[in-house]
């Protein structure tokens, strides 16, 4: 491939920050269509919905453990009515589509933290490309501690086809972004893309310093210039502020969104990583410096406790 031919490759990806109410289920979903609607209309090819779109990740009723409410409001991959109206649009519309949902898995013994890539083309549109669940969750949601999801143990990455060719795109949700290891993965599996569904309070990358925390952007910057990828991340509007962005391969803010519900559509030139890749295969963050025989012997294991 030439270097003209790698940086025209480009896509259209859509941002649905979705305005979502703590378990209105159907209200949520109806909102998310409307979204994917416009998103299509000014034609993505891709378009990201916030982390469990459909219960809004909404807290448990006061006196209540969240696995109860949430077995009644996840879906499964196959059979879910909402899952299945989202598939049916992408289909429709002829559009990828990376939902965010809670999922039962069909033996309805385990929830997972699921971002679905959704296929909106060729013989296959209307299925799941692939289903990545959570790896990394915190205490409050993880089923081994307060909360009620099994996280995962994989993460997936594939190659679709659109306008200006082919891109490989891969996923991971919220907090996994925190731990450097799930981004490394998914540029080790050829991520061009990454779509980060996600549902945590946001702040603004322009405020001047000093001014609040942006914690969640810059963990984004980084994570993209370390691998040298764009990410999309797409948070819930209203309750928790919105703030959907994307950050490009040198770790610079592209666009960005306000607390609103909205649909921001970008044009991204995922060329340009094909050929940052290209240009310096080891990379100006360091990838091609790795040495991973010496990390195993310290990653493998868990971190000692904390002193008391």
């Amino acid at each position: 491939m030439t270097t003209e031919e790698r940086q025209e490759r480009r896509v259209r990806v859509a941002l649905c920050q979705v305005e979502t109410r703590p378990w209105d289920l159907d209200g949520n979903a109806d909102r998310l269509l409307v979204a994917l609607d416009r998103a299509a209309r000014e034609g993505a090819e891709l378009a990201v919905t916030p982390e469990c779109v459909f219960h809004g990740y909404g807290d448990p009723p006061p006196g209540e453990h969240v696995r109860g409410p949430l077995l009644d409001a996840a879906e499964r991959l196959e059979g879910g009515p909402r899952v299945r109206a989202v598939r049916a649009a992408a289909a429709r519309h002829g559009m990828d589509v990376v939902l965010g949902f809670a999922e039962r898995s069909d033996d309805g013994a385990r929830l997972h933290n699921t971002a679905a890539l959704i296929s909106g083309r060729g013989p296959d549109a209307g299925g799941v490309v692939y289903a990545y669940r959570k790896v990394h969750c915190r205490p409050f949601e993880s089923a081994e501690h307060q909360g009620a999801f099994t996280p995962g143990d994989a993460f997936h990455v594939a190659a679709r086809e659109y306008a200006g060719g082919r891109s490989r795109v891969g996923t991971f949700i919220c907090f996994d972004r925190e731990i450097p290891e799930s981004a490394r993965c998914l540029r080790a599996l050829g991520a061009e893309l990454i779509a980060c569904p996600l549902a945590t309070p946001t702040y603004d990358l322009y405020r001047p310093p000093g001014e609040g925390r942006a914690d969640n952007e810059v963990i984004t910057r980084a994570r993209a210039a370390e691998n040298e990828v764009y990410i999309a991340v797409v948070n819930h509007a209203g309750r928790f502020n919105g703030g959907s962005l994307v950050v490009g391969p040198l770790g610079e803010p592209v666009a960005q969104m306000g607390s609103r519900a909205g649909v921001l559509v970008v044009d991204l030139p995922l060329g340009r990583v094909a050929e940052h890749h290209h240009a310096d295969p080891l990379g100006w963050m360091g990838w091609g410096y790795r040495r991973p025989a010496v990390y195993d012997r310290y990653l493998g294991v868990k971190a000692a406790p904390a002193p008391p």
